[in-house]
């Protein structure tokens, strides 16, 4: 079992009584900041308000997976976190109603160096708002979709039109996509993704009812596949 360090318990005790400390945590070294900042989304109080307190510009990855993210969290994380890498704002208990297709177009016009998105249960994610991240994360690796019941053939074509001429820049990369429980993808997008992505290796679309064998069939084909995870209609 590990062993805390003094440092940690120190932390930890600044993070039970962080309204105290607010004039003073803005000022901590961002190393400092930073592990207070995972303190707190891992139990699930990073709010709007301790957002402002311990985000920073060196802040690459946030897992908000168990926090409540408003519009003007969103906001303030682009503001304070311009080179974000990854954020995880997918969720395995409910879903997420707050956050809008706007918000998100927001967000991803201003974390341009985003890499790893997770979305999953984000149910007011549409075509709109995967087209403003497609178009301003060129860097894009693994993005997950899954329960965003918004999205149609349209995301998913203009996922493989971006890829396809990011790849021709030597930029993209997109190898992981997770579109479970999107109620609207048809055999037509799976067979673009698979002809436009040529880094596509692992794919997953449990509960897209309107998916056939067809799709297994493309994928089964396709060289380099690592991964394909589906549900039999």
């Amino acid at each position: 079992m590990a062993i805390s360090s003094l440092l940690d318990f120190a932390l930890v005790a600044v993070m039970r009584e962080i309204y105290y400390y607010e004039n003073t945590i803005r000022y901590l070294p961002e190393v400092l900041r930073t592990k207070i900042a995972i303190i707190l989304a891992k139990r699930g109080m990073l709010s709007e308000r301790t957002m402002n307190l311990v985000l920073h510009k060196g802040v690459l990855e946030l897992d908000l997976s168990a926090c409540e993210v408003t519009v003007s969290g969103m906001l303030c994380i682009c503001t304070k976190c311009p080179m974000l890498k990854t954020i995880d704002l997918g969720t395995s208990a409910g879903c997420r109603s707050r956050l809008t297709s706007k918000a998100f177009c927001s967000f991803f016009m201003q974390c341009r160096m985003l890499q790893v998105v997770n979305l999953k249960c984000c149910i007011l994610m549409d075509n709109n708002a995967v087209m403003c991240l497609v178009e301003s994360c060129a860097y894009l690796v693994n993005l997950c979709l899954a329960g965003c019941h918004m999205i149609s053939d349209k995301a998913l074509h203009s996922i493989a039109q971006k890829c396809k001429y990011l790849q021709a820049l030597d930029l993209a990369k997109t190898k992981e996509l997770n579109i479970s429980h999107c109620l609207n993808v048809t055999d037509e997008a799976v067979e673009v993704l698979f002809t436009h992505c040529p880094q596509l290796s692992i794919l997953v679309f449990h509960g897209c009812p309107r998916l056939t064998s067809h799709s297994y069939d493309i994928a089964s084909t396709r060289a380099g596949l690592k991964q394909i995870s589906w549900t039999i209609y």
